[in-house]
């Protein structure tokens, strides 16, 4: 029985030799990036201006939305939980 044990053992060392290593390697093109001092240029983001008025608006419905998303996800709890308790109660019945 050894022996085949042995011989699993010398398989699974001779696949790990087989298989490409973990290193990160790196192309070409960023590779210079590593060694100079400078960074990257970083680009400026723009957002779009929005009144004071609209902003509260979209706040409002971004909310509204989440609490129909909440009171949804509540609603579909307990309809489970009355599936699985009736169910429950038929298959457990004395």
């Amino acid at each position: 029985m050894s022996g085949s044990i042995q011989d699993m053992n010398n398989r699974v060392n001779q696949n790990r030799s087989l298989q490409p290593s973990n290193r990160s390697r790196f192309k070409d093109h960023l590779r210079q990036n590593i060694y100079t001092d400078t960074q990257a240029p970083t680009t400026k983001l723009s957002f779009k201006k929005v009144s004071e008025i609209e902003l509260n608006k979209i706040n409002r419905k971004i909310r509204l939305k989440a609490l129909k998303d909440k009171n949804r996800n509540t609603i579909y709890f307990i309809a489970i939980v009355l599936v699985l308790l009736i169910t429950g109660l038929f298959l457990f019945k004395p």
